[in-house]
């Protein structure tokens, strides 16, 4: 900020210090023209004069402005000073937005989840818009403030560089923002609508006045406690949203590629004792008491001059294969290689097969 600004800022500094005894409208309305005044006659000054040599202290201009408009003089008069008082109302009401938009965001990235913290950021910004909701459209004092004057400066770089050009054009993108902001809002109402419906209709609500907020914000500054929470609102939706659907991507993503155990299944089974004998006519039963029957089922044999041959229970084992000859169904014992040693590894089903000494016979296997 230059030499000039610096003037004009102490003088109208102390001109409200020393009207600071009026209601806050009153004040307001009598600055209102004093500071195109002021701000004009600065830019007229010479070299080396200041505006107390010209309009005399601040005080007293302040005096003159307050008698011209009516105004009784101050009955008690405290010491004037133009030093910046720590914690004022303009203050508090603009580092509550500030922190009321930041606890949005964070909120936000949680709402889905859980709606309920939304109400955190609405209780800060509400009671900050209170301090200085009677201050007029303008919300000049705010606009005063040092911190409020440096960020302008921040975002006003010197004309012609680049920074200078991004901004200017992020700041036409202004009413697509508006847009997108009321869509995001939108989308978060909807994934909430069928799980929390104060929730649903809280968020619609802001969507809708949002659409109004931004344009409005330009002309009346009160309505950034509402536009600047609501973009920030908006965002945190956004990271949530890009949140939950990666998660949904690396689910399915996993699912995919999650191959179930092979199940190998069997057409008989056969059974040694530790010996490496072979076990013959073994019934075979699970924890429940259920037969365990191999997958291959066989068809029963009919002699029509003997009748139906016996059945084979379905869950004996070693299973006899069953053939058909000269139109007779008969079956053979399977035979298998008996194992060389008493290991617990099972022996082969095929192969070099060894005969068993069990004659075949000719009964049918149940299905």
């Amino acid at each position: 900020m230059n030499t000039q600004a610096l003037g004009v800022e102490y003088y109208l500094t102390g001109m409200r210090a020393a009207l600071d005894d009026l209601p806050p409208n009153e004040v307001a309305e009598i600055m209102e023209d004093v500071e195109a005044h002021i701000a004009e006659l600065s830019s007229e000054l010479g070299e080396n004069e200041t505006l107390e040599q010209r309009l005399g202290p601040p005080e007293q201009y302040a005096q003159e402005l307050r008698q011209a408009a009516g105004y009784p003089a101050r009955t008690e008069r405290l010491p004037v000073t133009t030093k910046n008082q720590l914690l004022t109302r303009p203050r508090v009401a603009a580092w509550g937005l500030a922190a009321g938009t930041g606890v949005t965001l964070l909120a936000g990235a949680a709402a889905l989840r859980e709606p309920a913290v939304l109400l955190l950021p609405a209780v800060i910004l509400v009671l900050s818009l209170a301090l200085v909701n009677d201050r007029g459209p303008v919300q000049q004092e705010i606009m005063n403030l040092p911190e409020t004057i440096r960020l302008k400066k921040w975002l006003t770089p010197e004309a012609g560089t680049p920074a200078e050009r991004a901004i200017t054009y992020l700041k036409s993108l202004q009413p697509a923002w508006w847009l997108v902001r009321a869509g995001l809002l939108g989308l978060g109402a909807v994934l909430l609508a069928g799980r929390d419906i104060l929730g649903f209709l809280a968020i619609a609500a802001v969507a809708v006045v949002s659409v109004f907020a931004g344009p409005r914000a330009k002309v009346d500054r009160r309505w950034l406690w509402f536009s600047l929470p609501a973009s920030a609102l908006a965002v945190g939706l956004l990271f949530q949203v890009i949140d939950v659907t990666a998660g949904q991507l690396g689910y399915n993503a996993s699912r995919s590629s999650y191959s179930g155990p092979v199940l190998e299944t069997y057409e008989n089974i056969y059974v040694y004792d530790e010996n490496g004998k072979l076990l013959t006519n073994v019934l075979l039963y699970d924890q429940d008491g259920t037969p365990i029957n191999a997958r291959e089922g066989y068809t029963g044999c009919y002699a029509p001059d003997n009748g139906p041959e016996p059945v084979i229970p379905a869950n004996r084992y070693p299973r006899p294969k069953v053939g058909y000859e000269n139109g007779r169904c008969y079956t053979v014992e399977p035979t298998v290689t008996a194992p060389s040693s008493t290991s617990s590894t099972a022996p082969p089903s095929s192969g070099s097969a060894t005969p068993s000494s069990v004659s075949p016979t000719s009964v049918s296997p149940s299905k």
